[in-house]
């Protein structure tokens, strides 16, 4: 990085020269411009003509995102009848290509018997950027490492879904569900609809799929409702998933092969499912899907709750 700066001063006082005489009888402003190659870009300001900023992969080529950060814990109780933490961290502008700094707070809180709240909000501090925090927790309820989860039943309570590309990327078109295999509205085992729905890879099947959830997005309400597999080793675990948010992606692990989770559980393909109450993927570039621009000043905020039973 050392060598590349002078080349861009040297740049830049050139331009000063060749514009200076020009520029004399009016007012200078000073600024802050972006030169940007890939994922490689500076920022240099002409005061002083001073390189502000180099952003560029580290050694490990790879997005950093906010699941491969360390939060700061803000508040943690870990007994009483409502145990929560809260945890915190700040994005700055430019991370990872986004504009604006955020800060953003994630709270998961035991709010009664066998119900888990997680309350997600972020600020936006200076430049209007997009937020759409997910939570990719993967959910099998005969319990970790105890198989495919082809035998769960899955209830989704959603008429529309956003169709994608080859690539898995939405088209921009919002369609109804029925008389396709998204139509999940009544419970359905998985496993009874995974191989009819391609995951965009050849030979590879299974949802990974956006659906528009029913009723108001901005309140909390029922999003989903997946049931354990039956028989004799059924665990009888029942999840319930309630959120305010307007789409869900519903993933069937679809490109786990041989992952060991914890205590040394391997996940093959299908071994666990996601459910990811979101804003609908790709919103930034339709403008027909609900707008996940956040404003300086204002707060975006995501809540799910997770009811279980047996």
């Amino acid at each position: 990085m050392a060598g590349a700066v002078p080349l861009q001063l040297l740049a830049l006082l050139a331009l000063a020269a060749a514009g200076g005489a020009a520029n004399a009888a009016g007012r200078k402003m000073v600024g802050v411009y972006e030169l940007s190659k890939g994922d490689f870009s500076i920022k240099v300001t002409n005061w002083g003509a001073t390189l502000t900023s180099v952003v560029l992969p580290d050694s490990k080529g790879g997005k950093r995102g906010f699941s491969k950060v360390i939060w700061t814990v803000k508040e943690y109780v870990a007994g009483g009848e409502s145990p929560y933490i809260t945890l915190y961290y700040h994005s700055f502008d430019g991370e990872e290509g986004f504009p604006g700094a955020l800060d953003v707070y994630v709270t998961y809180q035991l709010s009664s018997r066998y119900e888990l709240r997680l309350h997600m909000n972020a600020t936006a501090l200076d430049k209007a950027t997009p937020v759409n925090l997910v939570n990719h927790a993967y959910w099998n309820l005969a319990g970790q490492g105890s198989g495919d989860i082809l035998g769960h039943i899955i209830q989704l309570f959603a008429s529309r879904y956003t169709p994608v590309d080859a690539t898995l990327i939405p088209t921009g078109a919002v369609a109804p569900v029925a008389g396709t295999p998204y139509d999940l509205r009544a419970p359905t085992r998985v496993g009874a609809r995974v191989r009819e729905v391609s995951a965009g890879k050849a030979g590879v099947y299974g949802f990974d799929t956006n659906f528009a959830v029913d009723g108001d997005a901005a309140a909390l309400r029922k999003v989903a409702v997946v049931r354990a597999g039956g028989g004799a080793s059924g665990t009888g675990r029942v999840m319930e998933l309630w959120a305010n948010q307007p789409g869900v992606q519903f993933y069937t692990g679809n490109f786990l092969d041989g992952a060991k989770g914890k205590g040394g559980k391997v996940y093959g393909q299908h071994g666990a499912l996601c459910l990811e109450t979101q804003g609908f993927p790709d919103a930034v570039n339709h403008p027909n899907f609900p707008s996940m621009i956040v404003k300086p000043g204002q707060v975006y905020r995501h809540d799910m709750v997770f009811k279980f039973s047996f």
